[in-house]
């Protein structure tokens, strides 16, 4: 996102229906591996932006969520307006804990949790940080916390 041209067409685009349609695709997945996946989608929200970057922005996040939840682990997404932000958030248990520190890393390139899931996860730690460009490149904030050190938020807000 970032080396290639700025110029990415942005059009009003039915976002709830694209958040829809690709958290659909991750249901069976989640299915197949045992883990409890709950989407909450809040219907005719739109935004102006790039309608195949952010359903790949969402594929990321879920795709995240699913690889770093343990076995019978929960993943969330929510899409909601609140106030003038559209508010996309996931949510997921976690293997082992997270620190504060940890999270401030996360939209990082190349970072990686912990070594020891590398060849496990597979991937090559770029894909939040390839979030967080099209995150940027919508004029939108993401950001990522945990409440108990074992689960993770990530909330992407756009204005209106």
């Amino acid at each position: 996102m970032e080396e290639t041209d700025h110029s990415m067409q942005m059009i009003e685009f039915p976002f709830s229906d694209i958040v829809s349609e690709t958290a659909a695709s991750f249901q069976a997945l989640a299915q197949t591996q045992g883990k409890t996946f709950r989407c909450s989608v809040q219907p005719m929200l739109s935004l102006k932006g790039n309608e195949k970057a952010i359903a790949q922005l969402v594929s990321i996040l879920l795709d995240n969520a699913l690889k770093y939840s343990p076995d019978h682990g929960i993943v969330s997404l929510t899409l909601e307006k609140k106030n003038r932000t559209l508010q996309l958030s996931v949510y997921n248990t976690t293997e082992g804990t997270i620190s504060k520190d940890e999270l401030s890393k996360l939209f990082e390139r190349f970072f990686r949790r912990d070594s020891s899931h590398n060849s496990q996860t597979g991937g090559y730690g770029i894909g939040l940080s390839v979030a967080k460009a099209i995150v940027t490149a919508h004029n939108g904030r993401i950001q990522a916390k945990t409440e108990d050190g074992h689960s993770l938020m990530v909330t992407v807000k756009f204005m209106l």
